[in-house]
């Protein structure tokens, strides 16, 4: 509708929000894999993981408790890296 009038309200001088930083492609753990034949994704998330099935029609959703035993090596090596 051209007739819309908006309205914006400034900000503070200096209230810049600071973000945090992406991980970069090669910094991310991919724990998570597509078991779909011949698909060979891996994601740093589960909800990553989720919706690559979802949009590739790869099967049903993956639960967290599948992972739960991967998570905790994971958690137990991160660990004794640090």
């Amino acid at each position: 509708d051209p007739s819309t009038t908006y309205s914006f309200v400034a900000l503070p001088a200096g209230s810049h929000v600071k973000k945090r930083p992406r991980r970069r492609y090669d910094e991310i753990e991919r724990l998570y894999s597509c078991t779909f034949e011949n698909c060979t994704k891996a994601y740093g998330t589960l909800n990553h993981l989720n919706a690559h099935i979802n949009m590739q029609k790869h099967g049903p959703k993956r639960d967290p408790t599948e992972f739960k035993e991967l998570r905790k090596i994971w958690k137990t090596n991160k660990d004794k890296k640090d």
